[in-house]
C-alpha cells in the first residue's frame, strides 16, 4: 500500500490531471490506502489519504466546472450525440459521479487557491490532534477561535482581526488607485465625491480616501472599533439606515476571500451610483472559470490595474516591513465606461506613497494606540 501513496507526487498528479476518469482513481486509491492505514496504525499516511482524497475531490469539481463551460455537461440519464464534428454532451451518470458529490466537488472547487490550503491545513492540524476523527471537510472545517465554519476564514468578516480574513490593505497601494489609475478612467480624487467602503476594518482603505476630500461611508460586519461608522452586513441588504439604496457614488474596498469576494462585486455593481473599485490578487482575475460566468463576461472591468511592485498584505495587520509573493491588483468598474487596455501601476509607488508616520503607528501593539486614543 505505501507505493500506492506518495503524498508529493500524488498532489502533482492529482493537480495535473485531464479528465473525470483520472481524478476518480486517485479518489478511490486515496480512499482504501486511508482504510488500509488506519487497520495497520499508520495514522501519518492516513491523514495524508485523506488529504489527498480532498484534493482529488476539488480537482474533479475544477474539471466539471470546465465540462460545463464548454456546453459538454448535460441533464438526464442518455447521451444525446450529435454531429457536424463537435464534442458530445456527456452525463453525471456516464462519468459515474453521483450528483451529491457533483455539487459537494464544485463547492470545494469554488474556494480560492489561498483560502484552500488553509483550510486544508487547519483541518489536517485538527485531525492530527484528534485521533478518533478519520474524515476531514473543508466545506464544514472544525472551529478556530470560537468562530465556527468556513466562513471563517472565506470571508464574512465575522471574525477578530487576528483570524484569517484580515489583511490590511497597506494604505500607499489605495493612494496608487486614487493618483495613477482612477485617473487613467477620467476621475480624480475630488471627483470620487462619496464612497462606501463596506469591509473598513481599522480603516486602511476608508481613511485614505478621506485624504482626498470625499465623504466616506466606512462600514464592516465585525466591529473593528473607531474607524467603522457602522456595523452593517454588505451581501445581505443591511445598508445605510436612512436609505434603501447605497447613495454614495463609488463603493471601494478589499473584498473577502472565497466565494463572498464574487458576491462583493455583484452587490457592488448593483449598488455603486458611479463605480466599483476592488483589491483582489492578480490570480483572481485572470482565471476562473465561475467569475467569468458570474462577472468577466456581462460586466467586465473598466480597468484591470495591475502592481509592478509587490503589495505586502499580513494577517491582522499591516506590516510596513513584511514581504509577499502574491501579486495584487485593482479592478475598477465605472458604469457607461468600455473596457481599457489593461494598465500596469508604475514602479516606485511604493516609496512615493509611503507615510513614515503610519510605519510607526503600525509597530505600535494595538492596545496601546487604544489607550492613547481613549486618553
Amino acid at each position: 500500500m505505501t507505493a500506492l501513496l506518495r503524498y508529493d507526487a500524488a498532489c502533482r498528479a492529482i493537480a495535473e490531471a485531464k479528465t473525470i476518469d483520472e481524478v476518480k482513481t486517485w479518489i478511490d486509491k486515496a480512499a482504501a490506502v486511508r482504510e488500509y492505514t488506519r487497520r495497520i496504525k499508520n495514522r501519518q499516511m492516513e491523514i495524508d489519504a485523506i488529504e489527498i482524497r480532498v484534493r482529488a475531490k476539488r480537482r474533479r469539481g475544477e474539471l466539471l466546472f470546465q465540462l460545463k463551460a464548454e456546453g459538454r455537461l448535460t441533464e438526464g440519464r442518455k447521451k444525446t450525440v450529435i454531429g457536424n464534428g463537435q464534442l458530445e454532451p456527456i452525463t453525471l451518470e456516464e462519468l459515474e459521479v453521483s450528483r451529491n458529490d457533483s455539487a459537494e466537488d464544485q463547492e470545494i472547487a469554488k474556494i480560492d487557491g489561498d483560502s484552500f490550503e488553509r483550510l486544508v491545513a487547519r483541518c489536517r492540524a485538527y485531525t492530527e490532534e484528534h485521533p478518533e476523527r478519520h474524515s476531514f471537510n473543508v466545506l464544514k472545517p472544525p472551529p478556530e477561535g470560537g468562530i465556527n465554519g468556513a466562513r471563517s476564514i472565506m470571508g464574512s468578516r465575522q471574525e477578530p482581526d487576528d483570524s484569517l480574513d484580515y489583511f490590511p490593505t497597506p494604505p500607499w497601494a489605495t493612494r496608487a488607485l486614487i493618483e495613477y489609475v482612477l485617473p487613467e478612467i477620467g476621475v480624480t480624487g475630488r471627483q470620487l465625491n462619496s464612497v462606501w467602503e463596506p469591509a473598513c476594518g481599522e480603516g486602511h482603505i476608508s481613511e485614505v480616501v478621506k485624504e482626498y476630500g470625499v465623504k466616506v461611508y466606512a462600514t464592516d460586519i465585525f466591529d473593528y472599533g473607531r474607524a467603522q461608522d457602522r456595523l452593517c452586513d454588505f451581501l445581505f441588504g443591511d445598508y445605510a439606515p436612512h436609505v434603501k439604496k447605497n447613495p454614495y457614488d463609488w463603493i471601494i474596498t478589499n473584498p473577502p476571500f472565497g466565494d463572498e469576494a464574487i458576491k462583493f462585486v455583484q452587490v457592488g455593481l448593483d449598488q455603486a451610483k458611479v463605480g466599483v473599485a476592488m483589491f483582489f490578487r492578480s490570480q483572481w482575475a485572470v482565471e476562473g472559470v465561475e467569475r467569468y460566468e458570474t462577472i468577466f463576461r456581462d460586466h467586465p472591468p473598466t480597468m484591470c490595474a495591475f502592481f509592478v511592485e509587490r503589495v505586502n498584505l499580513c494577517k491582522g495587520r499591516w506590516d510596513p516591513d513584511g514581504t509577499t509573493a502574491t501579486a495584487y491588483c485593482w479592478l475598477v468598474w465605472k458604469k457607461n465606461e468600455a473596457p481599457r487596455p489593461t494598465f500596469w501601476i508604475p514602479p516606485g509607488c511604493l516609496s512615493h506613497f509611503f507615510r513614515a508616520i503610519e510605519s510607526i503607528r503600525a509597530s505600535i501593539p494595538k492596545g496601546l494606540i487604544n489607550f492613547a486614543n481613549n486618553g
